[in-house]
């Protein structure tokens, strides 16, 4: 039996959908045909797939993809859509870092590899101190290195006076000198003095030109932040209204004014646009904790880099003349500061584009509470305690083992008092109550932190209520069993909850790896014809062993290269043009008369006699003949 890949399966069914007429990313069709549940149980993909159950997938993941009435489809989306872009976003990143740097090891090898044979070798020092120049060029016309050097005049006019100024070309006897470590350690030293110069005179105005502002950056940051900070309420509103709802309805308690308002299949439809919602705003707090940080990093750069540049300023002033060893140090520290706070713009760049695909993904597809569910929701209690329906009894949480317990494989509550790590822990399921996920049929819930955090089987949970927690710590085995049928149920819950380690075959994480891994490899019927006879490659058929015929060629060649030619046009042959007539070739004529007339005169030969032989007299013989 051969196994057919997941990725195989996905373009199968790419193809399907879009001849019904609908367009799928491979993304979204990899995770929806690795995450169809099969008739024995658990998903397809986490068995090896013959034929028939190939096709068994794609029929079903098409179904789920074109049918109005699972609106999973749209968290799953969202996810694919989201994590590609972010997954491109790094990529292109690291392209450019890794050919910036390619392209810098390979000069700078050259460099620490290079030596002189004789001090007074112009033409070899020359060649070197090219080198040099153009390895500042790759680090110095940008924050973070360029494959290619600008061809910008201003740039490497405004670099070669750097590289004068700072390393002459008297300096390159002592520099050819040092070994390959000592060699590359002048030149990063290098590049940050020469990075600093130009920095310098861009903030006096005299230069820095191609080299980006970092001062600019915040305002555009500050403006993302506020937007990302507003978006995140909202949704976090609105995600708190469908969990009430949810709660109400699921409620043992609920009046009878709920009945009739809200139907069955509406209340399945808004649990799954809750889980849409729940996923959006895990993807606008992520957004808005790394703009938050980048911005606050952003901040301490550009403080340290006006400084800088303030103590540069003290230092140079109008001076003619300053100390290298006062202003080099200087010029180098100017440099870090811009470099780093570079990377901060960079982050808050893609974030920002991170945030434009949400905003388009937003406008593509987000559901709010119907008519009927808003009325059903105004009659209903709002609050935190709305999860918790026997809320009169109490829970003692001290009765929970605390980190000191003598069973190692007991549930372990951990609280700011009794464990020094408490506030570092990494919570699992992204936070949310796994109780209230399991014993209210998949409803998500956010924990709850301050009630302590509990510790099993190496993962850290947190719980919406104590009675929640202390529910989950008598039978925590049947509460993870209870998360991994949530996650066949709805797959959307294994990326949401961060459960990649549990579906190994079937989390989009993981798809997405074996997607870049094989987007290059591509499938086609090729066929292959080998000559009969081989020919060496290395033969060179235009060798010559021979040292005089080379001498002869290149003689010719030579004296081939003296010779000139010319032409000349003369009025014959100016605007000259083929002529062509066309005439009646004249008529055979031809008389017959009579009588036939003709002469036979005789023939005349002469011999000579005595040519050879014994001398003698030459005697000549004339013979006459009548014919």
């Amino acid at each position: 039996m051969v196994a057919i890949s997941i990725i195989t399966i996905s373009k199968e069914l790419m193809l399907a959908c879009r001849q019904l007429g609908h367009v799928v990313s491979e993304a979204l069709a990899a995770v929806v045909a690795a995450t169809v549940v099969s008739s024995a149980g658990g998903f397809f993909s986490e068995k090896p797939i013959d034929e028939n159950d190939a096709k068994t997938v794609v029929e079903e993941a098409a179904k789920k993809i074109l049918s109005k009435e699972r609106p999973g489809i749209s968290a799953l989306r969202l996810q694919a859509d989201y994590e590609v872009a972010f997954q491109d976003l790094e990529k292109a990143n690291q392209k450019h870092l890794s050919d910036a740097k390619a392209a810098e090891e390979k000069t700078l090898a050259w460099i620490s590899k290079f030596t002189a044979k004789f001090d007074e070798d112009f033409d070899t020092l020359t060649s070197l101190y090219k080198k040099v120049y153009h390895f500042l060029l790759l680090r110095c016309t940008s924050p973070s290195g360029e494959a290619k050097a600008p061809k910008d005049m201003a740039v490497e006019r405004e670099v070669a006076a750097a590289l004068e100024s700072v390393f002459p070309r008297v300096g390159l006897r002592s520099f050819v000198a040092l070994t390959g470590a000592e060699k590359a350690a002048q030149l990063q030293e290098l590049t940050g003095i020469v990075l600093g110069i130009r920095l310098f005179n861009m903030h006096q105005r005299k230069g820095g030109a191609g080299l980006p502002s970092v001062i600019d950056a915040k305002m555009e940051s500050d403006q993302l932040l506020d937007q990302l900070t507003k978006e995140a309420e909202e949704v976090s509103e609105l995600c708190q209204d469908y969990s009430d709802l949810l709660v109400a309805f699921q409620s043992s308690q609920r009046t009878k004014q709920m009945e009739g308002l809200v139907e069955e299949k509406e209340v399945q439809r808004t649990q799954c646009d809750l889980l849409y919602h729940r996923q959006y705003l895990c993807y606008l707090l992520n957004l808005q904790e790394d703009v938050s940080t980048s911005l606050e990093k952003l901040r301490k750069g550009q403080q340290q880099l006006r400084e800088e540049l303030m103590d540069l300023d003290a230092l140079v002033g109008g001076r003619v003349s300053v100390p290298k060893e006062q202003v080099y140090p200087r010029f180098d520290a100017l440099a870090r500061c811009y470099r780093s706070a570079w990377k901060e713009v960079q982050t808050l760049e893609s974030r920002a584009k991170l945030q434009s695909v949400l905003l388009e993904l937003r406008h593509r597809y987000f559901p709010t509470l119907s008519i009927n569910a808003r009325a059903a929701l105004a009659k209903v209690a709002r609050g935190d305690n709305v999860y918790d329906e026997n809320r009169e009894d109490p829970v003692d949480l001290d009765s929970i083992p605390g980190p000191d317990a003598l069973d190692p494989s007991a549930a372990v509550r951990l609280t700011v008092e009794n464990y020094e790590s408490f506030l570092n822990l990494p919570l699992d399921f992204q936070g949310f109550c796994v109780q209230s996920l399991v014993a209210r049929k998949g409803l998500l819930v956010p924990g709850n932190p301050a009630l302590g955090v509990v510790r099993y089987a190496g993962r850290y949970c947190v719980f919406s209520s104590e009675r929640a927690m202390a529910e989950f710590c008598t039978e925590p085995d049947r509460f993870f069993a209870g998360v991994r049928e949530a996650c066949y149920r709805q797959p959307e819950l294994i990326h949401l909850l961060r459960v990649h380690e549990d579906f190994p075959r079937s989390s989009l994480q993981a798809i997405l790896e074996k997607m870049s891994g094989q987007q290059s490899v591509m499938l086609a019927d090729v066929a292959c014809e080998t000559p009969l006879h081989f020919q060496e490659s290395y033969i060179d058929k235009s060798y010559e062993w021979n040292e005089w015929k080379l001498r002869q060629d290149a003689l010719h060649v030579a004296d081939i290269r003296r010779k000139t030619t010319s032409t000349t046009q003369t009025a014959f042959s100016h605007l000259r043009r083929e002529n062509e007539t066309q005439v009646y070739l004249p008529k055979e004529v031809a008389t017959s008369t009579s009588t036939s007339r003709g002469t036979n005169p005789p023939r005349l030969k002469k011999y000579f006699v005595g040519l050879r032989g014994v001398p003698q007299p030459m005697q000549v013989a004339e013979c006459r003949y009548d014919l």
